[in-house]
């Protein structure tokens, strides 16, 4: 073996140490990172969906399908995202979903009131925009497109919970 083949060799042994990338981006970080931005939003999405049929007050009942709608376009965005990258996001837990839901109908039973209704979004929307802002400090080697989603859902999340206060 000449000196030429050694050295075209050792790129392809220090390859099997090394992460493996694309884009100079971590593609198992990138991976967990839209597993869990996916479940993010789909959470979200269901517990609004849930709460709607409790929901009287029209401009509310718009409001909220609006955020379903919204959360629709992110699911789409990171469907897309996830077949480049030849991957299936993992969904939130099916339990957890449902633990969520039975909560927001128990909680719907007791008081329909909208300053109820707002006050459980607040808190739900809370706990997503907490989620986020630890998924976007993590977000180290990321494909960019996955980063620059995350922090448009937070910013999005936080115009949410800023204008739920109007109904408390």
């Amino acid at each position: 073996m000449t000196t030429t083949d050694a050295n075209k060799k050792a790129p392809e042994q220090n390859a099997a140490t090394t992460p493996v990338t694309e884009n100079n981006c971590d593609v198992e970080k990138t991976r967990q990172a839209m597993s869990d931005l996916y479940k993010n939003v789909t959470m979200a999405q269901s517990s609004i969906k849930t709460l709607l049929p409790y929901v009287e007050k029209q401009e509310v009942t718009k409001a909220l399908h609006k955020q379903v709608e919204q959360y629709d376009h992110y699911v789409e965005q990171l469907d897309e995202m996830c077949e480049n990258l030849n991957f299936d996001p993992t969904p939130a837990p099916k339990f957890a979903i449902m633990m969520a839901n039975m909560g927001i109908k128990a909680k719907m039973m007791s008081d329909k009131s909208i300053t109820h209704v707002a006050k459980i979004m607040l808190q739900g929307t809370l706990n997503g925009i907490i989620d986020l802002y630890r998924l976007v400090r993590e977000n180290d080697d990321i494909n960019p497109e996955v980063a620059l989603l995350q922090k448009q859902i937070l910013r999005y999340e936080e115009g949410r919970f800023e204008s739920l206060k109007a109904y408390l």
